[in-house]
Parts: C-alpha cells; structure tokens; sequence
C-alpha cells in the first residue's frame, strides 16, 4: 500500500525551522526568476476595508498567500484574512459549500466541477488567474540524470504506463545510469489526492493512469524537494518555485526525439515547457453585479506591480504584462465582467 508520510519527515513540521532553505521556496538562482514590468499598474486602494475573509486551496500557493495576506492586513489594518491551504480539492469543496469566498488554486477548475458549482450556486465561479508555474520534476543534485520524456516518466510514476512505455521503470539504470546507479530502485515521491499538483499531473502526464503502490504520498510541495534532498535515489515533482541547491530539475520532452526543455520564465512562457501551469483565484461571487469591495480589493493586490513581485520573490513566474493591465482595469471597475477570465493564451 502507498506510504501515507515519507521516512525522511517523521516528526518535524512543514515549513519549521529544520526546513533551512524551505519556508520561503525562492531559492533557485537568481536569473531564473524575472523582474515584474514596472508597467504593471501599482495597488491603490479604492476604498478602505473591514472584515473577515477565508482564502482556502492550493498548497503550492501557500509562499503567495501567506504574503499577499501580511501585506494587504498592513494596508488595511481592519481587514482579517484566515488560510487554509489543504490543497486545491479542498478549495473547491469550500467554494461551493459557501464556506469561502476565494479558493486559491494551482489547477483550473475542470468542466465537471463548473457545472456542479453552477447547478448549486446560479451562476458560474469566476476564475483570475495570478500566476505562472513551472511544473518540476526534480532529482537530487548528485545524481548525473538530466533529462527524461512523459513516457519515461509515466512509466516510472504509474502502474498503468498509458503513453505505451514498454516496461516500467524501476532502476536508475533503465535510464541510462551506470555504475552504482545502475541497479539501485528509484524511490519516487508523489502529492495525495487533495492536491492539484497532483492532480495536474496524473492527468497531464499519466493520463489518468494510477500511481504506483511503492510510491511516497507527501502532504505538501516542500515535502516533496525536502524527502529529495535527503535521498540520492529519490525522484518527486513540484513547483520550480521550491527548488533549492539540493535538488535540479530534469530538462524534459513531450515524446522521444524532441528537444529536452529546461524548466524556465522563458520557457513556459512561449510555451516549450512540456510542464507549465496557471495559478487561480476563483471567486463566488455573482455576474453581473458590482464586486464586492473586500473581494475587489484582494484581486486587484494580487494582479498588481506589488503582487506579482510578491509572486516573483516566491519562486514562480508573473503573468505577462498585457494580462496583468486587462485584469487590473477590470477589478478597478465596478461591474464584474470577469466570469469567463482566461490565464495566458500560449499557458493552455
């Protein structure tokens, strides 16, 4: 049966103070990561406000929202908000519960749940995108791996191998490794059920295949790279955003004989990178209507020059400036207009 909690975090908290390098994921090398386009509009307040509010969601988002949070509660200091980032799942489940408002999430939202929202609610979420993934698969920094396509990688996270790999792998030598390598066991690492990074790539990449009973379940992104760190053997993927001198991310190919694409702002963008993502804000809230102040005033930080640096210095990419202005115009104006809201056309 699947491994509920890895050996190597038996006993110590996510994001504590053993997580050296961990608690903010921005540790990747510096040129990774770009500036924010001082075109980007800056936050101004339109009106000062109060209250609770629950954002609720992606894991892999928690860096983002703990900031925004700490942020905006300076900016407002009558404003409260609470998070819980139990994973993407989760997010959904409150949104449509009702529980909150907001649900942060690092997948879309897919048709099936859209429809049981609206049934529900009356009306469609509204979906804003806030951010740019690099999807990473990562090794540790001594293991001379550097590059692997969706097969291979399918047939070493899943039992089922849906791309058509000819064998499972199990063994670092059925990727070429030699040596001490060759006949030692790859010990891969997997997000549960919860997640949307994880749900995101057994779609993605394993095409609705099953994971492997051998795997690790990790309760969180930092986990994932932490249990990495700690094991020469070990494989897991993430966010690029949690990567640390540890670990590297493999160049990866979507079939046999393309080129092998480094994880990179650049290469998600234009699109080369087999494993990119949005990142969301999805909002109930009703069509049509004016925005609700508090909810406006979350957006427009989020999608703002102060947010999307914010985004940056927490390991993940901004979205490209024309979409940042469009979204920004329309949270600066009173009628909501954003239900059918699409994240970067090139990111899809």
């Amino acid at each position: 049966m699947k491994l509920e909690r890895s050996k190597f975090l038996k006993g110590v908290m996510l994001f504590g103070s053993l997580f050296i390098g961990l608690s903010s994921p921005a540790t990747a090398a510096d040129d990774l990561f770009p500036n924010v386009d001082q075109q980007v509009p800056r936050y101004s307040a339109q009106s000062r406000v109060s209250g609770k509010v629950e954002i609720d969601g992606s894991n892999t988002m928690k860096t983002i929202l703990e900031t925004w949070k700490n942020k905006l509660e300076k900016i407002h200091p009558d404003l409260e908000i609470s998070l819980k980032t139990d994973g993407s799942n989760t997010g959904v489940e409150s949104l449509m519960s009702g529980r909150t408002k907001i649900a942060a999430m690092s997948r879309p939202m897919t048709n099936q749940e859209i429809e049981k929202f609206t049934k529900q609610i009356g009306y469609a979420p509204t979906a804003i995108p806030v951010a740019v993934d690099a999807f990473a698969v990562f090794v540790h920094k001594d293991n001379p791996l550097d590059h692997i396509t969706l097969q291979q990688l399918d047939a070493l996270f899943s039992s089922d191998r849906r791309r058509g790999a000819p064998e499972s792998i199990d063994t670092w030598g059925q990727l070429g490794l030699s040596g001490v390598w060759e006949k030692s066991s790859i010990v891969s690492h997997i997000r549960d059920a919860k997640s949307g990074t994880g749900q995101f790539f057994r779609e993605f990449v394993l095409l609705d295949g099953e994971d492997k009973e051998m795997s690790v379940v990790q309760p969180g992104a930092a986990s994932v790279v932490h249990a990495v760190m700690n094991d020469p053997y070990a494989v897991g993927y993430s966010g690029i955003g949690y990567r640390t001198n540890s670990v590297k991310p493999l160049h990866v190919a979507s079939v046999d004989g393309d080129a092998f694409v480094e994880p990179t702002f650049e290469s998600a963008s234009n699109g080369s990178y087999p494993l990119r993502r949005v990142l969301y804000l999805y909002v109930n809230e009703p069509p049509d209507m004016e925005h609700a102040p508090l909810l406006s005033e979350i957006i427009k930080f989020a999608v703002s020059l102060e947010g999307q640096q914010v985004v940056a210095k927490s390991g993940f990419f901004p979205l490209p400036t024309k979409d940042l202005m469009a979204l920004s115009a329309t949270w600066s104006r009173p009628m909501a207009s954003v239900s059918n809201a699409k994240g970067p056309k090139d990111l899809h």
